[in-house]
Order: C-alpha cells, then sequence, then structure tokens
C-alpha cells in the first residue's frame, strides 16, 4: 500500500504566498519526509518503538541536524538529545524547546515530529535573521514519550525532572521480554545512571512544546493556532477479571463466571461516568488481554487498561474511584473476583497566564486567528511544567485525525506554526 504521506502531497498542500523571512517551506517538508524514511508501514503509518531501530535511525538524523545548525549537540544518560544555542548570558535560566521521534504503532507522520523539527527550524530562523538570544535557547528531543513499548510513557521528561531511577528501569519490559534498561545498555546509553539526567527546573525558565491538536477544535472554529490553557492528566489502571475458564457448549448460562461477560457490563457503565463528575474528563478501556481467547471456550481471565483523563485532578481521581467501584459490584454481582494493578498517573499541568499571552500576541504578530483550549492528550510539557513554567502551541488537524495513517496537517499550518513559535521563543528568551 502507498504511503498516505509523502513530501510530494504535502508540498501540494503549499500556499505560494505564504511566507515568512528565514522559514523554508519546503525544507518544513524535507525534514518531515525524510524522518518518517523510517519505520514506514504497509498500513500507511509509522511505526518507531523507542530504542528500535527505525527510531534510532531517525533520532541520530535529528543529531546530525543539531550538528549542522552549529549547536552543542549532547545526549544524556537515558538518550535525550539536546542542542544548545548559547545566549549572551549563559548563567540565565534557560528556553528549552522540542517534542519526540518515537510513535505508536502504526502512527501518523506529524505527532512529535513537527514538533521537533518546528523548534529545529524556529531556532535556525532567528539564527540566519541575525538575532542573539539573551538566554541559552535548547532544542530537546524526548525518548519514549508514548510508552507503547515499555508501557513507560513520557518518560524521557520524566527523567529530566529526575522522576527515574535506575532500578526502575528494569521493571518496564517489552513483549519480547526486553527490559527498558537492557534496551538502553545495548543502544551504548547509560541506564545506570539514569539520575545524572536530572536537571534543575530553577535552571529553566520555561519549556515551548508545539504539537498538532490531535483534536477538530481548531479546524472547526477556522483558527490556525491553539493556546493551550492546560493539559489534562492521565491515571491508567489496569483491571483484571478472575472468572472460570469453562467449555462454551457444556456450561449453562446460568451457571458461568464469564470474564467478558463482566469486563463489557464494566466498559459500558464506564461510558457513563465521566459526565457526571466532569464536562472535561474522559475515560477510555483501550486494550484488552482475553485468556485463553478461544471461540469456543468462556474467557476465566480479562485483562482491561482503562485511561482516564480530566484537567480536574480531584475529578479524575473521584472518577477512577468510581471505576473501580463499578468493577468490584460488577464482579461480585457475576461471583467473580476483579484485581487492580496501578499504572502512570500525572497531575494535570495549567499553562501560566503570560505564556499564553505571548502564544497570542505571537499569533497576532503573525496576522492569523488563535483560540485558547486544553489538551486532553498528554504531552511532554506536562512534565516540565510540574516544576517550572511549560506552554504548548497546537496547529490544525485535519479532521482530529491523530494516531493514524491519516494523520494530516497541511504544509501552511505546519510553516505558520515555526513562525509563531520562533516568535514565542524569542519573547521567552529576553525575559
Amino acid at each position: 500500500m502507498k504511503n498516505i504521506f509523502s513530501r510530494d502531497r504535502l508540498m501540494a498542500s503549499m500556499n505560494e504566498e505564504l511566507s515568512y523571512p528565514f522559514i523554508d517551506a519546503k525544507e518544513v517538508a524535507e525534514k518531515l519526509a525524510l524522518v518518517n524514511e523510517f519505520g514506514q508501514q504497509e498500513s500507511g503509518g509509522f511505526s518507531r518503538p523507542p530504542f528500535g531501530e527505525q527510531e534510532i535511525l531517525a533520532h541520530n538524523r535529528f543529531k546530525e541536524w543539531l550538528k549542522e545548525l552549529g549547536l552543542d549537540v549532547h545526549e544524556d544518560a537515558v538518550g535525550n538529545l539536546f542542542g544548545r544555542w548559547e545566549g549572551e548570558d549563559p548563567s540565565l535560566p534557560i528556553v528549552l524547546t522540542g517534542s519526540h521521534l518515537d510513535s505508536v504503532p502504526h502512527g501518523g507522520a506529524f505527532d512529535g515530529p513537527l514538533g521537533c523539527i518546528s523548534s529545529l527550524l524556529a531556532v535556525k530562523a532567528l539564527k540566519a535573521s541575525g538575532y542573539k538570544p539573551k538566554r541559552s535557547v535548547e532544542v530537546v528531543v524526548f525518548r519514549d514519550e508514548e510508552g507503547t513499548r515499555f508501557f513507560n510513557g513520557l518518560f524521557g521528561s520524566r527523567a529530566l525532572m529526575g522522576e527515574i531511577t535506575a532500578e526502575s528501569l528494569h521493571q518496564f519490559v517489552d513483549d519480547n521480554g526486553i527490559s527498558m534498561y537492557d534496551a538502553m545498555e545495548k543502544e551504548g546509553y547509560l541506564p545506570k545512571e539514569a539520575a545524572s539526567c536530572y536537571r534543575d527546573p530553577k535552571t529553566i525558565e520555561c519549556f515551548l512544546e508545539l504539537h498538532i491538536e490531535q483534536g477538530k477544535k481548531l479546524e472547526q472554529q477556522q483558527k490556525k493556532i491553539g493556546v493551550v490553557t492546560g493539559i489534562a492528566g492521565p491515571s491508567w489502571r489496569t483491571f483484571t477479571f478472575h472468572g472460570s475458564t469453562d467449555h462454551a457448549g457444556n456450561t449453562p448460562m446460568n451457571s458461568r463466571k464469564d470474564s467478558v461477560a463482566a469486563a463489557a457490563e464494566w466498559i459500558t457503565e464506564i461510558e457513563k461516568l465521566p459526565a457526571l463528575f466532569s464536562e472535561t474528563a474522559v475515560a477510555t478501556v483501550g486494550r484488552m488481554v482475553v485468556t485463553p481467547n478461544g471461540t469456543n471456550v468462556i474467557s476465566g481471565h480479562v485483562e482491561a487498561d482503562v485511561d482516564v483523563r480530566d484537567i480536574d485532578a480531584s475529578a479524575r481521581d473521584r472518577l477512577v474511584e468510581e471505576i473501580t467501584k463499578k468493577a468490584h459490584e460488577i464482579a461480585e454481582k457475576r461471583g467473580l473476583t476483579v484485581s487492580v494493578k496501578d499504572g502512570v498517573t500525572v497531575d494535570p499541568m495549567l499553562v501560566p497566564d503570560h505564556i499564553q499571552s505571548w502564544i497570542q500576541e505571537a499569533a497576532e504578530q503573525v496576522k492569523v486567528g488563535s483560540m485558547k483550549l486544553h489538551s486532553g492528550a498528554g504531552h511532554d510539557a506536562m512534565n516540565i511544567g510540574k516544576y517550572t513554567h511549560a506552554g504548548m502551541i497546537f496547529v490544525p488537524s485535519v479532521n482530529g485525525k491523530s494516531h493514524s495513517p491519516e494523520e494530516w496537517t497541511t504544509l501552511d499550518d505546519c510553516v505558520i506554526g515555526v513562525k509563531v513559535l520562533s516568535e514565542v521563543i524569542k519573547k521567552a528568551s529576553e525575559q
């Protein structure tokens, strides 16, 4: 199957009249295409699991671009990549900007790579214009934002903020039995020195991340820039319903302890709950493992992952409690038991008013419309934002598609994003 994303298709969406000094639309398209040479799938999407061959190739290509730009390039012990543009006063807290290059399985071309490339090209534009930043600016590529291989998402930014220990890296294992620790070590990183990745938040003035919206609000309102007001905090739990494995033909319906039926009833109840706690709360069962998973076998065990998110941490946590209560009630009614394993929980992050203002002002300066909105998806910015200032710029997603081969953002919107980000970086570096 021909890949849905291509440089030519992206170039075809370009408006020749849209032009900003020192920002080359063709370079935006070319660099997106070059990153997405790695991990192409027959589905039309991209798969770049962290510390896998394809993600490493993309990572190394981006490293060369940082060097070509004349930045001071280094990697930390777990593989986060940095390119530093020295400011006039190196003692001041820095402006940090970037995103990630890993992907979900069969994901899109823009989620992560556009943020990294936008940061790179925003800095390139500022350098080419002759601008000298007061504060140093660092472009960062975080490792394992998606969490799809080791189920340990937003990893790189958590390592930067001192939330990762070397010992914990042994606990995260992929489907082939390879631990995160071993995968890093195989690639020449130093997981035993994970603690050395810590960056004192006082040394970071702010973190700025450009990202596709992954929703429809900007497109529906015909706005080019999303001013993110906050990021909903996810809370993950794994629920396992323990029933009885029996023959599908010889077990009467009233004698069954069917874990699939219990899980199905519970999932149906989950759909009704978020609205009872918050207008912005959501809950999703996105992964299930049925055992033994046979057509003519009543399932004895079902494992299901729940992702609960909200901008309000209190409402989210009460929703998680109610989901847990429902699981136990349904299991007891059906003669089953249920066990619960805690997963990743990240607090919601609110964007400071002054960063929101910078983004709004930049959009006005570039003469494009903007709107305020919150992010339901998690991003590395939420980890940095727990400790110091962080902000996010959204650009439109066509039809709201993301985490899919159909993910698309027009080249014009990519270029506008680079321009707005460059103005916000400039504003932040002058403070």
